[in-house]
């Protein structure tokens, strides 16, 4: 379909192709591109017509980088760069980014060096809650890589930092999400043997909005498709005497809610826990 020249169509892809709705396929080059040996982003299509869409230029808009792309719902592909950012090419720590199908690319977050995550080997997986996980080799507080969520607008959180203990560490594959909403990938070293793991990261619920009207309690909290999810409630934080409110409850989407009534009872604490 197409002999990369290491020129202007780019050179080296390391990384994979994502077929688009257009029926396009889309993919990175690790050397190459209209700016020297940063590498690109490219379109092919089904009858090997190439389009160099865009050609990375450090510092700041992210430089070479094995992984490849993946559609989002809103139609962008999303990718990562193992290179540039914030401090160019040779000491950037690379940066995730989101790019559409004429080339318009926009830099969704900047690695950093220390406790942040740095380095992504691999590319971005969405979740059903409509964020982006990823993986990194390196980075994270034990500095043996992390698996950390983005969202569309560009929030970054570090879910996890591997201790190349019996956790593994330095994952370089991206993740996939299983039908029970958790997050599966693999570690290429650390665990029993050292010689690698294979994980699976749950992703915990979180209260997302808490609102009182007329003694009736309204709660919200995240979820992952296929999740059991049970809330309970104690009027007193030193005692383990924990009630449950209604009955457990499957997830479909991204979010749960319920209510309760408070009215002529003392104060409640609330707190929400994942069956498995």
């Amino acid at each position: 379909m197409h002999s990369f020249s290491g020129g202007n169509d780019g050179g080296y892809p390391a990384g994979g192709l994502a077929q688009g709705t257009d029926g396009n396929f889309y993919g990175t080059t690790v050397n190459g591109g209209t700016n020297g040996s940063w590498g690109s982003v490219f379109k092919i299509t089904t009858n090997g017509t190439l389009t160099s869409l865009h050609s990375f230029s450090p510092p700041g808009v992210g430089s070479a980088g094995p992984s490849g792309l993946m559609q989002g719902s809103d139609g962008y592909f999303y990718g990562t760069t193992f290179w540039g950012g914030v401090y160019g090419y040779g000491d950037g720590f690379g940066t995730a980014f989101q790019i559409s199908t004429n080339g318009a690319l926009t830099n969704l977050y900047l690695f950093l060096p220390d406790n942040d995550v740095e380095h992504p080997h691999a590319g971005l997986v969405q979740g059903s809650d409509g964020n982006f996980y990823g993986t990194t080799g390196s980075g994270g507080t034990n500095s043996y890589g992390t698996v950390f969520k983005i969202t569309p607008n560009g929030a970054l959180t570090s879910l996890y930092s591997f201790t190349n203990g019996i956790d593994g560490s330095r994952p370089e594959c991206p993740l996939v999400q299983g039908s029970d909403g958790s997050f599966y990938g693999t570690s290429s070293s650390g665990g029993f043997g050292g010689a690698g793991t294979i994980f699976r990261l749950t992703i915990m619920p979180e209260f997302q909005a808490v609102t009182l009207t007329n003694s009736t309690l309204s709660l919200t909290w995240s979820t992952e498709a296929g999740g059991r999810y049970q809330l309970q409630c104690n009027s007193n934080l030193s005692s383990s005497n924990w009630i449950n409110l209604n009955s457990p409850v499957t997830a479909t989407g991204a979010t749960l809610s319920t209510t309760d009534s408070v009215t002529n009872t003392p104060q409640r604490f609330y707190r929400l826990v994942l069956l498995q």
